[in-house]
């Protein structure tokens, strides 16, 4: 009895702080918010600069992030670990959406059965199993830690990003599977496996492209990636829309042509200018000075992701992160690259820029996860009471 009242007055009361906010990333936050403001200006631009009291795709641009940041900030309020307990029937959920998207139950846009209707709205389920498929990714390389040094697991972990992408170029969507191949690729900058297995993986991956472009590749997607390196090889089959790409890029001049954007856009000469040639219509609104904060706001953001990696608790975190790094990064990459006719034209978004409410909610759901991780980096914190 008397060492327990010893014990009581020695040894102080404690309780947790649960005060992870404080590490919330503000960075991050503001730059995604620059990003999401400066694709609504040019968004509302590109199709015309229509009243903004009306409905129309820059409003819905701003409408739609608005109710990103709910998603935002709920998946920035859940301990980033729990999500490993419903992973995988997300994952499977997942791949069950982009096998009924291929039913009656799909929408074909632009030759493509990749949509659902849902009245107020198109949904593509290839964004959000982007989500399901870095987790699950994720979670697996995790668990299985220097077993990934088997070839077995690293096999695996290979097909937990092969089954999703080949129902995707079903659809057929290129664009979106090179995306996944993308985030494949960068797991292994994280995934503690053997470089013996990368080094193949490396070696084999021309003779994966020669197989695809004879095998797998129909005909108008070879085109495409003709025409980006000679875009008046086919002017009528993508060709064109190059060539005036870089015109309104060019035309922008240091600081841009104004609100309206270059004549390319006025004359509707760029495409769907509010989705695959934003970059080039923002480049006629604000010039070559404007795209280089874009650039570097895109810069920011990847950096961010990359910072949050570095500060995870665990491999599961740090997976995530750089996965999430690398999806960004390479959609950067191949939309401004697509628009000065460096990359093949794909149906990819720029994130947080281009009109698309999928894949602005999964951009944003992301950047949740992330806040979750940086905010859950510290050991749990004691106060006295």
């Amino acid at each position: 009895m008397y060492m327990s009242r010893r014990h009581k007055l020695d040894v102080p009361a404690y309780s947790v702080s649960t005060d992870r906010w404080r590490d919330f990333d503000w960075m991050l936050f503001l730059t995604m918010g620059v990003l999401m403001a400066f694709g609504t200006i040019s968004i509302w631009s590109a199709v015309g600069l229509p009243n903004p009291a009306t409905l129309n795709d820059g409003t819905k641009h701003l409408i739609f992030g608005m109710v990103g940041l709910g998603l935002m900030f709920l998946f920035a309020s859940i301990d980033y670990r729990y999500l490993e307990a419903i992973v995988w029937p997300a994952y499977f959920a997942g791949l069950g959406l982009l096998l009924a998207v291929q039913s009656p139950l799909g929408v074909t846009v632009a030759g493509a059965q990749n949509w659902f209707n849902l009245g107020f709205t198109l949904i593509q389920p290839s964004e959000f199993t982007k989500i399901t498929t870095i987790l699950a990714l994720a979670s697996f390389v995790a668990g299985q830690g220097g077993e990934m040094r088997r070839i077995s697991n690293f096999v695996i972990a290979g097909l937990i990003v092969a089954m999703p992408s080949l129902l995707i170029l079903i659809g057929p969507d290129l664009g979106q599977t090179m995306v996944y191949i993308a985030i494949w690729g960068s797991s292994l900058l994280a995934m503690r496996t053997s470089r013996l297995w990368i080094t193949i993986t490396a070696i084999s991956f021309p003779g994966l492209i020669v197989f695809a472009w004879q095998f797998v590749l129909q005909d108008y997607q070879k085109t495409r990636f003709l025409v980006s390196f000679d875009p008046d090889r086919a002017p009528l089959e993508g060709g064109d829309q190059i060539l005036q790409a870089r015109t309104a890029i060019g035309a922008g001049g240091m600081f841009g042509e104004g609100i309206r954007g270059g004549t390319q856009s006025t004359l509707n000469l760029l495409g769907v200018a509010e989705s695959d040639f934003i970059f080039a219509h923002a480049s006629g609104m604000f010039g070559f000075m404007g795209m280089i904060g874009l650039m570097v706001a895109m810069v920011i953001l990847i950096w961010r992701c990359l910072s949050i990696a570095e500060k995870a608790r665990d491999h599961f975190g740090q997976m995530i992160a750089i996965c999430t790094a690398g999806m960004f990064f390479f959609q950067a990459t191949l939309k401004i690259g697509m628009n000065v006719g460096l990359m093949p034209v794909a149906g990819i978004t720029l994130p947080f820029v281009s009109a698309g409410v999928s894949s602005l909610w999964t951009s944003m759901m992301f950047v949740g996860i992330l806040q979750s991780i940086r905010m859950h980096h510290r050991k749990l914190g004691f106060q006295p009471l």
